[in-house]
């Protein structure tokens, strides 16, 4: 089976090849954005018409209601593994399209995966992590064929026939949803503090009756400089409660921005692939990696009490301290070795 690097380097050179702008010009009506759109890029993605989907599906609402679908894709069966609510190519891709889209999930359950398209905007929509009956507000992943990055690509190939797994995309985009969902939950329980959070921080403060004049001055309080400070009490504890004894500095989180400044300020790197850029950060080294992948490492640093170093390809640089001004001082051999793994 191939990777999904072979699919979506397959995919660039067949997209590359694809005169869609010509297709567009043609795609005046829902109908001919179906066929010269988005039909041919199931195609690029290993999909026939005889064999994985058809047009105006029907699908039974109610006693006698039935509803078109504008097309599926079937892996196996009859049964659709994708929904496809498709527009006019150019048009605006609304929330009255996705209540569309959502109002199908609403009535079968077959499906776990909805898209949403003009023939050039891709939105993947998957069922909320609460709500198997419901597509969640927001795509999981959007795809566009006239604007996208290799790491697009990516995502784009897990969709292809020789790879599609639908419930491992579920399940990603599960995992999407309740962490983001999770991080909005969280703010919104922190700040703007409530009595009872007031509450429970003047008990662990050892404080007995919470009087209206402590709550209020604890409210003040919580804001986001000590939320801040209290961020990296907590990576301190995270430290010493872990087995391996790691937490993210201040100071390391300083180095991973320096260096994603560098790529960001040079042409060599395109702003779409510094969302890649993140850091891996293990006991003795902190790393700043592509993809989350400690193999497609940029470089590392090692910061103790007794020196500060930079690594670039197994290469050791001293640094007199963690700053713009010293860690430039290596940017060539940084932007060399992000250019041959982001490009």
């Amino acid at each position: 089976m191939a990777s999904i690097n072979q699919v979506a380097s397959n995919l660039e050179k067949k997209i590359f090849n694809w005169d869609f702008q010509k297709a567009i010009e043609h795609s005046d009506n829902e109908s001919k954005t179906r066929d010269y759109l988005i039909e041919p890029l199931f195609n690029l993605l290993g999909y026939n018409k005889m064999d994985h989907y058809s047009h105006e599906y029907s699908l039974q609402i109610s006693k006698g209601q039935v509803k078109k679908i504008d097309m599926v894709v079937s892996i196996t069966g009859k049964k659709p593994s994708m929904v496809i609510e498709c527009k006019k190519a150019n048009s605006n891709l609304t929330n009255k399209n996705r209540n569309q889209l959502n109002e199908y999930f609403e009535n079968q359950k077959s499906s776990k995966i909805g898209i949403l398209t003009n023939g050039i905007i891709y939105e993947f929509y998957s069922v909320k992590w609460n709500d198997e009956n419901k597509l969640n507000e927001t795509p999981f992943l959007k795809f566009d064929i006239t604007d996208y990055s290799r790491a697009d690509l990516q995502d784009l190939a897990q969709f292809h026939l020789q790879l599609f797994d639908v419930n491992k995309i579920s399940s990603n985009a599960e995992e999407k949803y309740f962490l983001a969902d999770f991080d909005i939950a969280l703010a919104k329980t922190l700040y703007p503090a409530t009595p009872e959070l007031n509450k429970l921080i003047y008990k662990n403060m050892g404080g007995g009756r919470l009087t209206e004049k402590i709550s209020d001055r604890i409210h003040e309080l919580v804001n986001s400089i000590s939320l801040q400070e209290a961020v990296e009490q907590i990576k301190v504890i995270e430290g010493k409660n872990s087995k391996s004894g790691v937490y993210t500095t201040s100071t390391e989180i300083n180095a991973f921005q320096i260096v994603k400044t560098i790529l960001a300020m040079h042409s060599k790197i395109k702003n779409d692939n510094l969302d890649r850029v993140n850091y891996y950060d293990k006991k003795g080294f902190f790393a700043v990696v592509v993809d989350n992948m400690p193999s497609k490492e940029i470089c590392r640093f090692i910061i103790n009490d007794y020196s500060k170093k930079l690594i670039v390809d197994g290469q050791d640089y001293l640094l007199e301290n963690i700053s713009a001004k010293e860690i430039t001082k290596f940017k060539k051999h940084i932007v060399e070795k992000a250019t041959k793994i982001l490009n």
